[in-house]
């Protein structure tokens, strides 16, 4: 990555952290493992005036003029906190540290009755820190001098927006940036506006970026979006008498938008193999598809008419040469217009969006682009993608088609545990900087039979123990991948040029879709994910369409898709074409459970009203739009959880033969979770009328969830909770045949140990430079230390990582620095040998990343 595209690292801190900063007198922990992507946001703070520090020990660039803010904990009392302190005190051996708690304990004594000593909720806290900001004060270390810095609140972090994070901006900036994140649009303070929407859309800029493509929006033809109405009988999802959600059986209308979200692109934009990117700009997002658009309209030219001279008409009355298209888009990927009344109407906001983009020198950011299985291929050669488990959760599973269906990942793991070469290229998939892989690679590529050490023999038990978790948690792979689905690709190009009707035969008729990533006429399995209930399992069959191969250039990992007068979208759980996936499986076993779903358990549509309520442009009014969206975010997790339940114990009633209206009461509140689910997840930019947390409730009260006390055995893999082994039991679903299946495992080969010492190059210990060792000894238990204290703060995994991977840094660069010679390392390799595994590879781990070709040196080549 260049220089010029990479990262900026940002603190991110608790509100709580800076309330008591500001108030109480605490230090701000200055750890920079919050990040701002390289995007198109960073490109423009930077010409704004961001500032930025290289670290050059951890080639990081650094800023404290944006600051992410989380609002997961609430400030503690003055009572509160004393007696935690005064617990810990019991515990504590040291006595400078006892000394010290004795000191602050003493502060809130004499301090108590002040407003500062008082708990803030997280509530307050947001509230606050939205309407009034916040100031960090730090010491100049040159001068002395106290310097204060105010922050004000600026807009949800892109990959955060769902979580109720947000990102704090230096006051200095905030004008400038706020304006170019909202177009210079004429929106005033206090204004009625669409605020969830804007909030959701102002953040798209900053998405992070794999680079950066060029696309005069003069070349752009904009069409309108078009919509496949059909009636179906379908399980409508809305409120009952009782005011709760309810699911109810009956003919209703299903709405498909056809296009939604995609966007068809001139393959002269694709020179790197690809056949999709996910394209960003102001208030826009869509995954554009790589189309030979010349081609097809060079063919499609009226007769008559000179192809240089032909002109197409764009869904204002704008007319365009055909020979200047380069891009085809929608409304629906253009979400600035859902703000044009700001400025007039939809037209005049589609000529000053152009000209923003324009200003911004044409620059469109790609998020991403369609990639394969990161799980190879069995022996066979098939693609292999994993399942998750609420997919498995929601088929008709019995004990001998878990035993069938699980053969791939029984075969798997048992490579793992008896063939070595598998074994090491599967720890050379995850190798980095943080882990050991890399190192024990080297290390075997030496002498492959180091492998029969105890420490590599702990390190690939642990290894495979971590894999048969992960099996367990429903993640068992299959033939089969991800494909980004592209929804009616030449109904799309023949509506560019007025030649699209609805009611003629598309391209691909139904259930039929269009793939490179199987063989033509076989019928396939899809989910999407995440996947909450039977009528979510998707049949379809794979087609050669020849006139999608003339004019798409389509990866494997690409699927065309058809919504005219079939359910897909509601299927798949409101899925769109913005570079959503489907996962399609190639199985006999698992087409034929699917096939007991699809059709027999009906489409689920969500009825439900969006919320009505006005919004002012204001940061209350933010505050309040985000206080709902931190709620639905913590309730996420709570539907899909209730969503398997009410699965785990239908499953478990039928395989009992408990039948009956009151059983089939359980698949309606799988209905309302499904809904729910996707309506939590959607809150970033659209509220309904409903109290998720009533829902929740509701459900909760049905007569056999209320009978249950325990949850199946298979909680134990999926959920957080750490007490949840005492509240498990067996089920009869499918999720606890499988893990019974997994446990019936084999051992792997027995293997006869070799001590580590025995690859060792006998070195002179009296040559060694003791005062060295004492150094990497006691730096590396330091550093073995702030990683594990690190772990025990269940920070965002990212942030953790990030953290990590920055003590591992400032060691090797400490160690790097150091002369060590070659008997000093085989002491500490001596010394070290004996020790816990997971140090014992940390040391071996830091030694070969700062010393590497002595510390190989130190070991013996081949046959000993």
């Amino acid at each position: 990555m260049s220089e010029y595209n990479k990262q900026v690292y940002i603190m991110s801190l608790e509100a709580s952290d800076l309330w008591s900063h500001m108030y109480r007198g605490t230090i701000i922990d200055h750890d920079y493992c919050g990040m701002i992507p390289y995007s198109l946001e960073l490109i423009k703070l930077k010409k704004e005036g961001l500032r930025v520090r290289y670290i050059s020990s951890r080639d990081k660039e650094i800023s404290s003029d944006i600051i992410n803010v989380k609002f997961k904990s609430k400030v503690k009392s003055g009572n509160e906190l004393k007696k935690i302190l005064t617990k810990k005190n019991k515990d504590n051996t040291n006595i400078d540290y006892a000394s010290k708690l004795d000191e602050f304990i003493e502060i809130i004594n004499k301090n108590e009755s002040n407003f500062n000593w008082q708990e803030v909720s997280v509530d307050e806290l947001r509230k606050q820190f939205y309407t009034e900001g916040f100031k960090v004060r730090n010491i100049v270390k040159s001068t002395g001098e106290i310097r204060e810095t105010e922050y004000v609140v600026y807009k949800r972090s892109s990959s955060k927006s769902r979580t109720g994070q947000c990102l704090f901006i230096k006051k200095s900036l905030y004008n400038k940036m706020i304006k170019w994140s909202r177009m210079s649009l004429p929106l005033r303070k206090d204004m009625e506006i669409d605020l969830a929407g804007l909030l959701a859309y102002e953040s798209l800029v900053g998405s992070s970026l794999e680079g950066t493509i060029k696309i005069d929006p003069n070349r752009i033809l904009i069409v309108a979006d078009v919509e496949s109405k059909f009636k179906q009988v379908c399980n409508v999802v809305r409120k009952g008498e009782d005011k709760f959600l309810d699911s109810f059986k009956e003919e209703t209308t299903v709405t498909n938008s056809l296009f939604d979200g995609e966007s068809l692109l001139d393959s002269k934009y694709f020179d790197d193999g690809t056949s999709m990117k996910l394209l960003r700009n102001h208030m826009f997002k869509s995954a554009a598809f790589n189309c030979n658009v010349k081609q097809f309209l060079m063919d499609n030219c009226p007769v008559g008419i000179k192809y240089d001279e032909w002109q197409l008409t764009d869904m204002f009355g704008n007319n365009i040469f055909a020979k200047d298209i380069d891009f085809i888009i929608t409304p629906n990927s253009l979400k600035a217009l859902k703000f044009s009344k700001v400025i007039g109407s939809d037209k005049i906001m589609w000529e000053y969006w152009k000209q923003k983009v324009n200003e911004d020198g044409n620059i469109f950011g790609i998020c991403k682009h369609e990639k394969p299985s990161k799980f190879g291929s069995d022996l066979s050669g098939n693609v292999l993608q994993q399942t998750s488990y609420q997919m498995i959760n929601c088929l008709p599973l019995t004990k001998a088609d878990v035993v069938e269906l699980t053969k791939t990942e029984k075969d798997y793991i048992f490579r793992l545990k008896n063939d070595d070469d598998f074994f090491i290229e599967k720890i050379k998939e995850g190798a980095n900087l943080i882990n050991s892989n890399e190192m024990l690679l080297a290390l075997y590529n030496i002498n492959n039979k180091i492998i029969n050490t105890n420490m590599f023999r702990k390190f690939r038990k642990d290894f495979i123990f971590g894999h048969m978790n992960h099996s367990k948690k429903g993640k068992i792979k299959l033939n089969g991948d991800y494909c980004v689905m592209l929804g009616n690709p030449m109904e799309y190009l023949k509506h560019a040029i007025g030649q699209f009707d609805i009611h003629s035969e598309p391209s691909l008729k139904d259930n039929e879709v269009h793939t490179g990533l199987f063989k033509f006429n076989k019928e396939l399995v899809g989910f999407r994910n995440p996947n909450t209930s039977p009528s979510n399992v998707l049949i379809v069959k794979n087609i050669k369409n020849n006139d999608i191969d003339k004019y798409f250039n389509l990866t494997d990992n690409i699927v065309c898709v058809n919504a005219i007068n079939f359910a897909i979208q509601d299927i798949l759980s409101g899925a769109d074409y913005d570079s959503d996936t489907v996962l399609l499986f190639d199985d006999p076993k698992l087409l034929q459970l699917g096939k007991k779903c699809y059709g027999n358990y009906l489409v689920c549509i969500n009825n439900i009203e969006g919320q009505k309520k006005k919004y002012r442009l204001n940061k209350n009014d933010m505050y309040d739009i985000d206080c709902q969206l931190s709620t639905s975010q913590r309730n996420i997790g709570k539907v899909v959880n209730l969503g398997q339940f009410c699965m785990s114990v239908y499953w478990d009633l039928l395989n009992k033969d408990v039948r009956g209206e009151e059983v089939n009461e359980l698949l309606k509140k799988v209905d309302v979770m499904t809904v729910l689910s996707g309506i939590a997840i959607d809150m970033a930019k659209k509220f309904y009328e409903i109290n998720i947390s009533a829902e929740i409730r509701n459900v909760e009260k049905n007569k056999f969830l209320k009978e249950r006390k325990n949850k199946p055995n298979f909680w134990k893999y999926v959920s957080q909770s750490k007490t949840i082994k005492n509240r498990i039991e067996p089920y009869d679903c499918p999720m606890d045949y499988l893990i019974n299946e997994l446990d019936q495992l084999d051992y792997a080969a027995y293997r006869e140990n070799v001590h580590l010492e025995s690859f060792l190059i006998e070195k002179d210990i009296s040559k060694a430079n003791y005062r060295q060792f004492d150094k990497v000894i006691n730096k590396i238990t330091e550093m073995d230390d702030l990683i594990r204290s690190e772990n025990a703060k269940f920070k965002d995994k990212d942030e953790k990582n990030t953290k990590i991977e920055d003590i591992t840094l400032d060691l090797l660069n400490y160690l790097k620095k150091l002369k060590i010679n070659e008997d000093t390392i085989y002491m500490i390799i001596r010394y070290i040998s004996d020790t816990d595994n997971k140090l014992l590879l940390r040391v071996l781990n830091v030694l070969y990343q700062s010393q590497k070709e002595k510390f190989l040196k130190t070991f013996k080549n081949g046959d000993f």
